[in-house]
């Protein structure tokens, strides 16, 4: 009995791993440039002991990454708000170094440091810092220009470091950013292209989370039924002992 009451105890808090990533999901569904977590299971066969059978199968969750499905393009009107066409990832700066991400909200400090989530961005020559000014532009290669307050000449401010790695040389944080796997600082590249005015929705399917979210909870009911039917015949089998 205490083998079926491991497994299904094992079976739970597999469940209880999915429905957190689940959850992660759920709450991160309006958040600007957020890609949903996957979860896959490993189905582990345990070595049989003496003349049993291999009948048991442990489940092991792992990490399976991130959807690399993008999401949709909400208009804002807003210069500093961008978003990338299809592949792609803005840099900016944290305390471990460069960090990545599809949010492209650019908010600037009272310096006039551009920011995205109060994190400095990156631009190819350092941080962009803007002056002040009459007009803002930005092109689709991430260039930044501006008609400067006085004398009406327009004037580039910097450049966007925009990167684009394949998807299994970046892993995502626990702070819902993207850090280079090997540790090494991402080239930029040329072949990214930024929309000005728009913002890329989360790619979390709210609907798909929910049914998701209610079969697991399904399964941990089922799990802990199989933990009190074992706890039951424990239960029995010391009544015979004691009658024995």
């Amino acid at each position: 009995m205490d083998k079926m009451l491991y497994t299904a105890a094992t079976g739970a808090a597999r469940v209880m791993e999915a429905q957190t990533i689940r959850a992660n999901n759920l709450a991160n569904a309006e958040t600007t440039g957020f890609k949903a977590d996957l979860e896959r299971v490993n189905a582990k066969v345990l070595a049989p002991t003496g003349n049993s059978l291999h009948t048991r199968v442990m489940a092991q969750t792992e990490s399976s990454g991130f959807s690399q499905q993008a999401g949709a393009m909400n208009p804002t009107g807003r210069t500093l708000d961008l978003a990338i066409r299809d592949q792609g990832l803005f840099t900016v700066m944290t305390e471990q170094g460069e960090a990545y991400t599809r949010s492209g909200n650019l908010v600037p400090d009272t310096n006039g440091q551009l920011t995205i989530d109060g994190r400095p961005v990156a631009g190819i020559d350092g941080p962009i810092v803007l002056p002040e000014y009459r007009q803002l532009f930005i092109g689709d290669d991430g260039r930044i220009s501006v008609v400067a307050a006085e004398g009406g000449i327009i004037e580039e401010v910097g450049l966007l470091k925009l990167v684009k790695p394949e998807l299994n040389a970046v892993d995502k944080g626990l702070d819902g950013m993207f850090y280079s796997r090997d540790g090494n600082i991402l080239p930029a590249s040329e072949e990214v292209r930024v929309d000005s005015g728009f913002l890329e929705a989360s790619n979390v399917n709210a609907v798909n989370e929910l049914i998701a979210s209610m079969d697991l909870s399904r399964q941990f009911e089922v799990q802990v039924k199989l933990m009190k039917t074992a706890e039951k015949l424990a239960e029995a089998g010391n009544r015979l002992i004691r009658n024995a």
